[in-house]
C-alpha cells in the first residue's frame, strides 16, 4: 500500500493533509535535519528510508548544500513527487527497504516510515542493516511515533494527538483515523526503540521529544568494543 492510500488520501495531497495528522511536523524534521547538518560532513552520502515524498530528505539538502540522497521506497507515484522536489540530488530506488540493499553511507534517515515494521525481530535485522552501511562515526536519524514507555504518559500523548486531528477534523474522525492506523502500523516504545537501536550497536540519543512523536540519532562508533578490547590487549 502507498503512503497515501494508507493514509486514506489522494497522492497529490500528501504534503499538505501529513501537516495535519501529525503535530509538530514541521519542527520534528527540522530536529532531524538539523541532526545531520550536524555530523559535519560537507557532502555526506544520505540514506533515506521511506522517503515518500522527500519532505525530511529535501530539508537535509537544505541544511547540508551538496549532499547527495539515495531515497527507497516501495511507492513509485511518492518517490516521483520527491524527484521533482529535489532532481539530480536524489537517487530514487523503488523497492521495500526493509528487503533493499542499504548503500554505503554517512547517514541513515527516515520519517514516519519504520513504524511500518510490526515484528521486532524485522525492525532488529533493519537496524542491523542500517548499522552496516554508514563509516564509523556515521548516523542512523528517524523521526516517528514512539510512545512513552510508562502508561500514564503514553495515554496522554495519545490524547494530545486525538486533540490535535479533532481540531482539524472533528472527534469522530479523529478516533477512525487513529483506530485505522494502530491496525496498520507499530508504534514501539521509546525504551524498546532504544533497546533494538543499541542492540544493534547504536549509541542512542533523543534528539528531540514532544507527546507521543520524537526524533532518535544513533551513533555508529568510531571504535566497536571488540576493536578497543583487541588493542588493550595489544
Amino acid at each position: 500500500m502507498g503512503h497515501a492510500a494508507h493514509l486514506g488520501i489522494k497522492l497529490h495531497e500528501y504534503d499538505s493533509r501529513i501537516r495535519t495528522f501529525i503535530p509538530d511536523y514541521e519542527e520534528m524534521l527540522d530536529q532531524a535535519a538539523e541532526t545531520v547538518a550536524r555530523l559535519g560532513r560537507r557532502k555526506p552520502r544520505i540514506v533515506d528510508l521511506g522517503t515518500g515524498s522527500g519532505a525530511l530528505a529535501a530539508r537535509c539538502l537544505a541544511a547540508v548544500p551538496g549532499a547527495r540522497v539515495t531515497g527507497i521506497d516501495a511507492d513509485a507515484g511518492m518517490l516521483g513527487l520527491a524527484t521533482r522536489r529535489m532532481g539530480k540530488a536524489l537517487t530514487p530506488v523503488v523497492g521495500d527497504f526493509g528487503q533493499v540493499p542499504l548503500p554505503a553511507c554517512h547517514v541513515v534517515t527516515a520519517s514516519f516510515a519504520l513504524h511500518h515494521i510490526f515484528s521486532p525481530d524485522a525492525k532488529a535485522a533493519l537496524y542491523r542493516r542500517a548499522f552496516a552501511a554508514p563509516a564509523p562515526g556515521g548516523l542512523l536519524v528517524s523521526a516517528d511515533c514512539v510512545p512513552p514507555t510508562t502508561r500514564v504518559l503514553r495515554t496522554a500523548g495519545h490524547a494530545a494527538w486525538r486533540d490535535h486531528l479533532a481540531r482539524k477534523y472533528g472527534t469522530a474522525r479523529a478516533d477512525g483515523y487513529l483506530r485505522t492506523w494502530a491496525k496498520e502500523d507499530r508504534y514501539f516504545p521509546l525504551a524498546e526503540e532504544t533497546r533494538l537501536l543499541q542492540d544493534a550497536g547504536f549509541l542512542v540519543e533523543v534528539i528531540w521529544r514532544r507527546g507521543n512523536f520524537g526524533v532518535l540519532a544513533g551513533l555508529k562508533p568510531r571504535a566497536t568494543a571488540a576493536a578497543v578490547g583487541k588493542a588493550a590487549r595489544a
